[in-house]
């Protein structure tokens, strides 16, 4: 099942994945539009769900976007925007969805945060607290359904190459067109970490390498080295 605002891009996928020259194995894709930065969109979302007759066993949060810019100049409605999108629905969706999971005793919930939740990035304050909460939650939900047989796992990916920075209004520094990463192989980390019950997952050496060197320095060192890695 595949779920976002715009219809038609759903529908492109769809078209893609039931192509028997590119995937010999068949697959079945239902698509639902759904626009999760509308406070009803995760609720209408379960309802639609429910009224199919489908229960997914694997979630995929992956819904997320950030603003760049000072906190205090962007406006209010763009705040709500990111923290509706990155942290409620996000939260809401595995809460009920989990709880079936729960009871079937077997199901994984991957919720895509960001290395901005590991490093927090100036201009990007919301986002990274955001993306923040997403870790210690699913961090603190992996140990909750242990016991239900129910795998969570927290991607962190680095900059990556989508469509991320230009909806954030931010042109891309040349340290981040350096070390980006493609959106298959996030995918396919992703996947293989949640698999194999991986709690944290950090896509790419040269970020692994920086998330063990975040937690060397003071706080203050690694926010300012954010800072510049986005200028």
């Amino acid at each position: 099942m595949l779920t976002a605002r715009r219809e038609e891009r759903l529908s492109q996928l769809a078209a893609e994945l039931t192509d028997s020259a590119r995937y010999p194995a068949k697959i079945s894709v239902t698509v639902i539009a759904t626009d999760l930065n509308q406070p009803a969109g995760p609720e209408l979302l379960l309802t639609e769900l429910e009224r199919r007759g489908l229960a997914p066993t694997v979630l995929i949060n992956n819904a997320g976007f950030g603003y760049f810019g000072k906190f205090l100049d962007q406006p209010a409605e763009e705040i709500e925007a990111m923290i509706q999108v990155n942290i409620r629905a996000a939260t809401l969706l595995a809460h009920r969805l989990g709880h079936a999971m729960a009871r079937r005793k077997r199901g994984a919930i991957l919720n895509v945060a960001s290395f901005a939740a590991l490093a927090p990035i100036p201009r990007y304050a919301v986002y990274s607290g955001a993306k923040a909460y997403l870790v210690a939650w699913s961090q603190a939900l992996a140990h909750e359904l242990k016991k239900s047989h129910v795998r969570v796992s927290v991607l962190c990916p680095g900059f990556t190459r989508t469509e991320f920075h230009d909806v954030a209004r931010h042109e891309k520094s040349s340290l981040m067109q350096r070390t980006e990463l493609t959106p298959e192989y996030v995918a396919r980390i992703g996947l293989r970490g949640l698999e194999r019950g991986q709690t944290v997952i950090v896509p790419g050496m040269w970020y692994r390498l920086n998330a063990l060197l975040i937690r060397l320095l003071p706080a203050r060192a690694a926010v300012a080295m954010s800072a510049r890695s986005v200028r």
